[in-house]
């Protein structure tokens, strides 16, 4: 039981940590739709549906993954649960939203996408509030939309100056402005997707139908756009915008062609950010969107029959749901067919179904499952330690652990392979990789020792970094397989400098989990009695051994980036603030080794001092990506420098843990001297 209470000690403090940073869960109920019912599309419609392929931020990739990111961006979450009128409760996957949003836009207008974390942004726009945190439907925020965009304006305005002044306090929005603005992005893309394919419904192209006027609606629903395409002039963007600005002639003629002008001005404008269509040249790296085949071919009658064919291909998936869903399959079966042949021949969307299996997969949260399934599983062990039942227990969370590792390393394949690169190449990766590297030196050191301690590093480690990956994803809640930036773009490195100098900085944060278990078993040895010496020697000789791997790696990562910089940028170094932070690394470790081999700290120190390793890491890792300045400044993440102050003061807690223990120990050694000299037994 004594050897038990370290252990329980940590665990509660793993679990103070887990709660502040998980947070509470979202408890409130399904939000009600305005729907009146909801008929939900067929798996296989989904499935067909998702293998189109787009191309966005620079990469060919299914619309699946757009998707999904496009669906975390609005509501943080990956699926929308909602109650229609008649009762009944449904939660519908990303693509399901998608796939409304896009071909179901009247149904997707009611649907609770957006979430706003303060009633007072919905107040400020107009809108009556529900909650002081809740989820919206696009229909819900339409009163305020007027205001919404003009506040949105305004702040977008304040953001610039505020970038553009080098961050001066005097432009920095403010929580509600940040919201404000974060909200009228979401509502404008939403529009942008919702009317992407009005040329082929022969509807108004724009989600509020207010914004044209009723016979312009009227005739948006007996003129066919691409028809209308072989009987337009040619025209430059300024003729066009010339012509509308002229006004309609007197006859119903003239009138007839101002309002096709001005519906077909609409329907370019929507048919924005979705790049759908492989271009007709094959040396073109450039997909196009329905704005740009329709603008292409109003400038030029080339281009008319290749955009008919294309934006044809959308007119008969959407004159097919008309139909019913048998024929809407069909046709988007004949699509995706149709759409993948150029692109297989340019050699683009080849790992598109693997991208769909790494999502639906959900590799890594199963990961995470696995991690805190352990957790669990190894608390338990704890009730009865040295017994078969408690040893079989901790064994049972180290296979848990090891299943967790694997699922963590199978998705990180899968991402190697879907971008033909080593496995880290931002900041997501990097969390993955670590988390994965911290792991599997938690089971290895379970291994060699036996004794309980690995098995926590590995199954905390799991549990911490998983969480991470998957708060880091929520919250940028852009597509992590990104297009590198320049300096990044070299398999060579990435596989040698990044990947060693990540495995020196999953060290680091391993020696500092086991200096954390050191200090909260020494200081809860304080009030259940005198502690085991030989268990925390050695977790000493443990974390030693930790610090000197991490030495090692730091220090190799570090000369090779040296190397690639040289490479890259034409010197060695530079002391840019990334460079600076893997030298400390390197620096702090040589410190404590130096200092335990000469005396200067002893077992207290070196966990001590492996705290301070950690921030060193984290600030190496996270921080200097956000100081804006330097060759490695393309990392930035908002919201960083909070969770680092707040890890740090964590750690700090458990330093002032370490300088309490070394206080009592120097007093109790000093006492024992006092003690022996005027004869008395040491132990006394």
């Amino acid at each position: 039981m004594k050897r038990s209470a370290p252990l329980a000690s940590a665990a509660l403090a793993a679990a103070l940590l887990l709660t502040g940073g998980l947070g509470t869960l979202d408890a409130r109920e399904v939000p009600e739709s305005a729907l009146p019912s909801y008929e939900p599309w067929q798996a296989e419609t989904v499935h067909a549906f998702e293998r189109l392929l787009v191309q966005q931020d620079g990469r060919v990739k299914p619309i699946y993954t757009v998707a999904r990111f496009s669906l975390m961006q609005f509501l943080g979450r990956s699926s929308v649960a909602f109650r229609t009128q008649d009762g009944a409760k449904h939660k519908i996957h990303y693509a399901a939203w998608f796939l409304d949003v896009l071909f179901r836009g009247e149904v997707a207008k009611d649907l609770p996408v957006f979430i706003i974390d303060d009633s007072e942004v919905v107040v400020q726009i107009g809108v009556s509030p529900k909650s002081k945190r809740d989820r919206y439907s696009y229909n819900e925020l339409l009163p305020g939309r007027a205001r919404l965009a003009e506040l949105s304006a305004q702040y977008a305005e304040k953001e610039k100056k505020y970038r553009d002044s080098e961050k001066d306090p005097e432009y920095e929005l403010h929580r509600i402005e940040g919201m404000i603005l974060a909200l009228g992005r979401n509502i404008s893309t939403f529009e942008y997707y919702a009317s992407q394919f009005g040329f082929a419904r022969q509807q108004p192209p724009v989600v509020n139908a207010q914004v044209l006027p009723p016979e312009l609606g009227e005739l948006a629903a007996r003129l066919d756009i691409v028809e209308m395409l072989d009987k337009m002039p040619e025209m430059t963007l300024d003729q066009l915008a010339q012509a509308m600005r002229q006004g309609p002639g007197g006859t119903a003629e003239e009138r007839m062609f101002s309002g096709a002008l001005s519906l077909f001005f609409f329907h370019a404008n929507s048919a924005r950010g979705i790049d759908l269509f492989p271009p007709a040249d094959p040396a073109d790296e450039e997909w196009r969107s329905g704005s740009d085949l329709l603008l292409a071919a109003l400038q030029s009658k080339e281009d008319r029959p290749f955009a008919r064919e294309q934006l044809g291909g959308i007119q008969t998936l959407a004159r097919a749901l008309e139909e019913g869903e048998p024929a809407f399959l069909a046709a988007l079966q004949t699509y995706g067919a149709q759409q993948r042949e150029p692109a297989a021949s340019r050699g683009e969307g080849q790992r598109s179904d693997l991208e769909i299996h790494l999502y639906r997969g959900k590799w890594f949260s199963n990961s995470l499952v696995c991690f805190v399934v352990a957790f669990v599983v190894m608390a338990f062990s704890w009730l009865s330690p040295g017994s078969k039942t408690g040893r079989r227990l901790l064994l049972a969370a180290g296979i848990l652990a090891f299943v967790g590792l694997l699922l963590n390393v199978y998705g990180i394949t899968l991402r190697s392979i879907i971008r033909d690169r080593p496995p880290i190449t931002n900041l997501y990766d990097t969390v993955l990789f670590i988390t994965g590297t911290a792991v599997l030196l938690g089971l290895v050191i379970e291994y060699f020792t036996r004794i309980g301690i690995g098995t926590l590093v590995a199954v905390f480690s799991g549990v911490l970094g998983m969480f991470l990956a998957m708060k880091y994803e929520a919250k940028e809640a852009t597509d992590t397989i990104t297009q590198l930036v320049a300096v990044l773009d070299t398999n060579f490195w990435l596989a040698t400098h990044v990947t060693i100098i990540n495995i020196g900085y999953a060290a680091g944060l391993v020696a500092a989990i086991i200096g954390i278990v050191y200090l909260t078993g020494r200081t809860a040895a304080l009030v259940h009695g005198r502690p085991n010496p030989s268990f925390y020697r050695t977790l000493t000789r443990m974390n030693y051994g930790v610090i000197c791997f991490c030495l090692f790696f730091a220090l190799v990562g570090t000369v090779l980036g040296g190397i690639w910089a040289n490479y890259s940028w034409g010197r060695f170094w530079g002391w840019d603030p990334k460079e600076n932070g893997a030298l400390m690394i390197c620096l702090w470790t040589l410190v404590i080794l130096h200092g335990r081999m000469a005396g200067w700290i002893r077992e207290i120190g070196i966990h001590v001092n492996s705290l301070v390793l950690a921030i060193i890491t984290t600030f190496s890792w996270w921080g200097v990506n956000n100081l804006g300045v330097g060759l490695h400044s393309y990392g930035f993440t908002e919201g960083v420098w909070g969770a680092l102050y707040f890890t740090w003061a964590i750690l700090a807690v458990f330093m002032t843990m370490g300088l309490v223990l070394w206080v009592r120990e120097r007093a109790e050694r000093a006492e024992a001297r006092t003690d022996g000299s005027q004869g008395k037994p040491a132990t006394a």
